[in-house]
């Protein structure tokens, strides 16, 4: 106890020492001035900044968007509606033009001219012209005339093929508040000699009688321009067709039937409107004609077609359309033995469109339709046909086709099928009994239900700049219904093609044609058939100047074609001739 106590007090007085000691040393520390007048500083630090870099652009080049667009999405096509008063006036000021007397004079126009004379003295002349007097008013005028002596289809014989046809037409067009209107006026005239017929043994008939051919009319067309909301158009046509056959010497016999006139008026409208996704229209067409002297339109036949079709975009490939089409005539009696005529149609109207790729497109349809039945465009397609034709319109109820359509730079193709079923179809035949004491090469027409099979092919190539090669080729199984025979004066078979090459900047040009007609009945028994006919042609032209060229070539090389029995046309027949454009 007692040495503890002893260190304890040794330590307490250890302690007192050093803490006395430490308080005398506080009390003798001298504090630094905290407020210098100059401050140094001195060392070895070396700023360095960081070398610039370009940073990546990243985010900068996103792949382009692809807006999400409704395939029912049509573009804006109304008219731009805001008046000029609304636009400030602009500082620009047009030039004035220099006053030339030829320029301020003259109306712009343009056109091209073509003459050509060659064997048998064959002559044609050819000429278009535009003439534009404003950006809203302009004229069109087409002429054409072909002409030959022809020649003697038949030794020992004063039958001769010559011919002239001439035609001309006349349009004046002017636009005005959207809408487009024009007039027109037209005529034609030909005269030939009916070669191939000779009259029988004791008729009064002249052998190889000659006939005119003419007519005229005028039109007024109505039409909303492109680009507008609200489609319409209408068309008026009135006119007459005359033909005059000389079947009888008229010191021996005078016949009125050998001449007719005709008297026509034809009009039809369109309306199209847009609903969504597509457009509703609707098509009506009338014609009414006379038949002889005094007769005038609605007097003989009355002919109409009428269609209310949808047109539906039902995706950005498939387009569709569904309607229906009613179409009939009325007819009084054209002959002695003939009677009154009535018929009507009710057929549906089909057509689907898909786009396999952006060249391919897929199509099926059916569209049923009405020919014409009036006199001029009977005699232009059938020349030798009977001088008191029945004229009838022609009703196809039922043209269902489907096939394939191909374009790209380079070929354009189309290829398709399809079944006709036509309740009146006019064909031409020769009669069985003797007309005017002509029993033979002096056709009719005839009316009577048939069906046809055919199938179409049309290619063409573009082999190069300024080379190009088309082909074409059809095959047809037709049939009267009634008598189950093949339709006469219609081939089975029909080929075409072509191949022409520019070149020289485009002043010269060579093309040569080619054309099969394979054989065919001439009567409804299907007894007597015409021969085949294949043709070629050749021509080339060359512009000596921008202005004046020459032509030079041969048509129907090495062949008399032969469509209609008894009827050979000339055959190598070579032409030249010159051109003028402007």
């Amino acid at each position: 106890m007692t040495y503890a106590k002893s260190f304890a007090v040794t330590l307490l007085l250890l302690g007192s020492a050093l803490f006395s000691r430490e308080a005398a040393a506080r009390q003798d520390v001298v504090l630094p001035d905290l407020a210098p007048r100059e401050v140094e500083i001195t060392g070895d630090l070396t700023i360095v900044f960081p070398a610039l870099r370009r940073q990546p652009l990243v985010g900068f080049n996103p792949p382009p968007p692809v807006p999400d667009i409704s395939p029912s999405r049509l573009p804006f096509a109304e008219a731009y509606k805001q008046p000029s008063a609304d636009l400030p006036p602009s500082p620009v000021v047009p030039p004035e033009p220099p006053n030339v007397s030829a320029i301020a004079q003259r109306t712009p126009m343009n056109g091209k001219m073509e003459a050509s004379v060659g064997r048998y003295l064959d002559r044609k002349l050819t000429a278009n012209l535009a003439m534009g007097y404003s950006i809203h008013s302009g004229t069109l005028l087409n002429f054409s005339y072909h002409g030959s002596e022809g020649h003697e289809p038949f030794a020992g014989s004063t039958a001769n093929s010559g011919f002239d046809k001439l035609a001309a037409d006349l349009t004046h067009s002017r636009r005005f508040r959207g809408m487009e209107w024009s007039v027109g006026a037209a005529g034609f005239k030909q005269a030939y000699q009916l070669f191939g017929i000779t009259p029988d043994a004791g008729a009064l008939s002249l052998a190889h009688p000659s006939r005119d051919f003419s007519g005229a009319e005028g039109s007024l067309a109505l039409r909303t321009l492109p680009g507008s909301s609200f489609r319409a158009e209408f068309l008026a046509i009135t006119g007459f067709s005359k033909v005059n056959t000389d079947v009888y010497d008229p010191g021996v016999k005078v016949d009125p039937v050998t001449s007719r006139k005709e008297t026509f008026l034809t009009s039809q409208a369109l309306v199209s409107i847009p609903i969504t996704d597509g457009y509703v229209s609707i098509t009506a067409q009338g014609t009414t004609s006379g038949l002889d002297s005094g007769s005038y339109p609605g007097t003989t036949v009355q002919s109409g077609f009428s269609q209310v079709e949808l047109s539906y975009l039902y995706s950005a490939k498939l387009n569709l359309k569904g309607g229906l089409a009613v179409m009939g005539f009325r007819s009084d009696p054209q002959q002695v033995t003939d009677q009154k005529r009535s018929l009507a149609y009710l057929s549906p109207v089909l057509e689907a469109s898909y786009a396999v790729s952006p060249a391919l497109r897929a199509f099926a349809a059916n569209k049923p339709h009405l020919l014409s039945g009036l006199q001029k465009n009977a005699y232009s397609a059938a020349p030798f046909i009977q001088d008191e034709a029945l004229l009838l319109p022609g009703l196809v109820s039922i043209d269902a086709h489907t096939g394939m359509e191909y374009q790209s730079e380079f070929v354009t193709g189309k290829a398709s099928i399809g079944y006709k079923d036509e309740p009146f179809k006019r064909y031409a035949a020769m009669p069985s009994t003797p007309v005017h004491g002509y029993s033979s090469a002096y056709p009719t027409f005839s009316y009577e239900p048939a069906t046809t099979l055919y199938g179409r092919l049309d290619l063409g190539f573009l082999l190069s700049p300024g080379m190009q090669l088309g082909l074409d080729a059809e095959y047809r199984k037709s049939e009267l219904s009634d008598s189950k025979v093949d339709i006469p004066y219609f081939s089975p078979l029909s080929l075409g093609g072509f191949v022409s090459a520019s070149f020289l900047d485009g002043n010269a040009l060579v093309q040569a044609t080619f054309r099969h007609e394979s054989s065919r009945p001439i009567d409804v028994t299907n007894s007597f058939k015409t021969k085949s006919i294949t043709l070629f042609g050749v021509e080339g032209s060359y512009f000596l100047t921008p202005t004046y060229g020459v032509s030079l070539g041969i048509r129907n090389l090495g062949a008399s074609p032969e469509f209609w029995h008894m009827y050979p046309f000339e055959s190598s027949t070579v032409f030249m001739g010159a051109k003028y454009r402007w």
